[in-house]
């Protein structure tokens, strides 16, 4: 996602006037950008070499006489913005300026991108829907929540086991296991009750 935005920064005098014939003054990072220039660039490759002070016109920077971007090569720089009269307009020590994109940069984005991945795995990120994902990995359907049917043995994780009914009246399945002497607890048809 990219923000649209004037790509011409706007300059202006002390009143808020748009300034002509202005003087802009890019330098090193927290010092004297006059004293302690950098170099500034027309373009985006940066070689074509912009001289200082930059000269504005309407409030924006000019290469002869049209509107201009500038580029540096610095994340960090410091800028001067003097009138015609050489009158201070403002300084910044510390102009960062950050490139990445206007998405935040995520963690998690970053280490995925830098990954080597397989064919096969790329592949799965095409997919369309979600049953295009069954297909391509082989996973089963569900079992629905009533009804269908099952065959082999089913194991519950931590639960015992589940008891198999050859009579279709038998749906309750509980196994009790009590100590000797004790009340009956079973209830249902299908109640198992063992005692010890």
């Amino acid at each position: 996602m990219q923000q649209v935005r004037n790509p011409i920064p706007i300059f202006t005098d002390a009143r808020g006037a748009l300034m002509d014939m202005g003087k802009i003054y890019i330098g090193e990072a927290n010092a004297d950008p006059v004293a302690n220039p950098i170099t500034v660039y027309w373009d985006k490759a940066l070689t074509v070499v912009a001289q200082q002070p930059l000269r504005t016109l309407g409030g924006r920077i000019i290469n002869g006489t049209n509107p201009a971007s500038i580029f540096v090569a610095e994340a960090d720089y410091s800028m001067r913005i003097a009138d015609y009269d050489d009158v201070l307009v403002d300084y910044s020590p510390s102009v960062f300026t950050d490139n990445s994109s206007f998405q935040p940069l995520d963690a998690d984005l970053t280490t995925i991108s830098g990954q080597s991945n397989t064919p096969y795995g790329l592949s799965l990120l095409t997919l369309a829907s979600q049953a295009a994902l069954k297909t391509a990995t082989g996973i089963p359907d569900p079992l629905p929540a009533t009804g269908g049917t099952v065959s082999g043995a089913i194991n519950r994780q931590g639960a015992g086991a589940y008891v198999y009914w050859g009579t279709a009246g038998f749906t309750g399945g509980r196994i009790f296991i009590t100590a000797s002497g004790a009340a009956d607890p079973t209830s249902q048809p299908g109640d198992l009750w063992l005692q010890y």
